[in-house]
């Protein structure tokens, strides 16, 4: 009898045993392909939202050879073979950016700065246009009077303008003209490199670009290098979800420096022109927030002036009718991929709940100690 029950102690303990061996394993391949899949998951979709730190790292890569002939204007310099984001099937198929350079409602002005930020001016043109409730629409660079890469000033800059309510757009990175830039092997990077930065600041995307120059905008006036060239540039930007924004008064500000009449008269080359009024017609204006006579001396009187013709300040957006200055697509924030990239997912599973590996580690600790016993008690029962 006792050996008879012996034998169904001893079966039951190696079956216990094995079943929980199996889920101990099943536990930990399953805790492991969690983790997997978490991470997998995360990252693919960082990969995909974002355009992101690799490609970024692979602009920077590619101009580290070229950036200082860009940034010094240099033209005569050989070419470096572009890297596109796009395939040659993508471009050939992209929708041209549509160019703009007036509102959709007449009466209505938006006042635009290119060049910026600039740490050492910026900060006056902000305070103004805060005392005066007018949003504008900045068009910034990645390294021209600011350097987003060397200066902390340049990017809090950019997170003021954002934080305040102005409207963040693209004007290049290396501030280069975009028809020496095909010419250089550089308009990809151009405008690759200055979406991914805007991105990594602010985790949005513009929608928002001004060409330096206007290069790439401007009509070809039948000239066949001119239309190529703008060909490229306008399906390249169209690829990458943006608008191209011109404008319709020039006030020459870094021409003109401190000399309004000369503003105020180069102004009225569009605003006073036979049958133009805020009845009629709509503007984009143009000024630059890095020179110091502009922010102190020209915005002050460039806004009383505009005010006095009749015309209502808006943003950029409500003038073109649509309903942001970012491109509308689910964004990673630079927290969250820092996450996927650096942190121990261990503890976490797909539902979000926590899990305390300790704590399953000591109750399948215990179960084995469990059929140890139950073994050598049928062992006894045996003999």
């Amino acid at each position: 009898m006792f050996k008879r029950i012996g034998l169904y102690i001893l079966a039951a303990g190696c079956a216990y045993g094995a079943a929980v061996s199996q889920v101990a394993s099943s536990s930990q391949t399953s805790q492991a392909n969690n983790a997997n899949a978490v991470t997998t998951g995360q990252a693919y979709n960082a990969n995909t939202v974002t355009t992101g730190a690799s490609q970024a790292n692979n602009a920077n890569a590619v101009t580290t050879g070229a950036a200082s002939q860009a940034i010094d204007g240099t033209t005569g310099a050989a070419s470096v073979a572009p890297v596109s984001r796009f395939t040659e099937a993508e471009l050939a198929a992209a929708v041209p950016a549509p160019v703009y350079t007036d509102c959709q409602k007449p009466g209505q002005f938006v006042i635009t700065f290119d060049d910026g930020p600039n740490p050492k001016t910026t900060p006056r043109a902000l305070q103004f246009l805060k005392e005066h409730n007018i949003t504008a629409t900045f068009f910034i660079n990645g390294i021209n009077y600011g350097d987003v890469e060397n200066s902390p000033a340049t990017v809090d800059l950019i997170r003021q303008e954002f934080n305040e309510g102005h409207e963040i757009a693209s004007h290049t990175y290396y501030h280069h003209d975009l028809f020496e830039a095909i010419d250089n092997g550089m308009m990809e990077v151009n405008i690759d490199k200055m979406t991914d930065t805007i991105q990594e600041i602010l985790g949005v995307k513009p929608i928002y670009f001004r060409p330096p120059n206007g290069n790439g905008a401007y009509p070809a006036n039948n000239n066949p290098e001119r239309q190529a060239k703008n060909e490229k540039v306008q399906k390249y930007l169209g690829a990458a979800g943006y608008k191209i924004i011109m404008w319709g008064a020039d006030t020459r500000d870094w021409e003109h420096k401190d000399n309004l009449d000369k503003i105020i008269e180069e102004l009225n080359k569009k605003l006073k022109a036979p049958g133009v009024s805020p009845e009629t017609h709509s503007f984009i204006g143009l000024m630059h927030d890095v020179h110091a006579i502009t922010v102190d001396i020209v915005l002050p009187k460039v806004v009383e002036y505009i005010s006095s013709l009749g015309y209502t300040y808006v943003s950029l957006s409500e003038c073109l009718g649509l309903p942001s200055a970012y491109q509308q697509e689910t964004l990673v924030s630079a927290e969250n991929s820092n996450l996927v990239a650096g942190d121990d997912l261990t503890g976490e599973n797909l539902t979000g709940k926590e899990v305390d590996d300790d704590s399953s580690a000591s109750i399948i600790q215990i179960k084995l100690v469990s059929s140890f016993i139950a073994l050598i008690l049928s062992l006894f029962f045996l003999l």
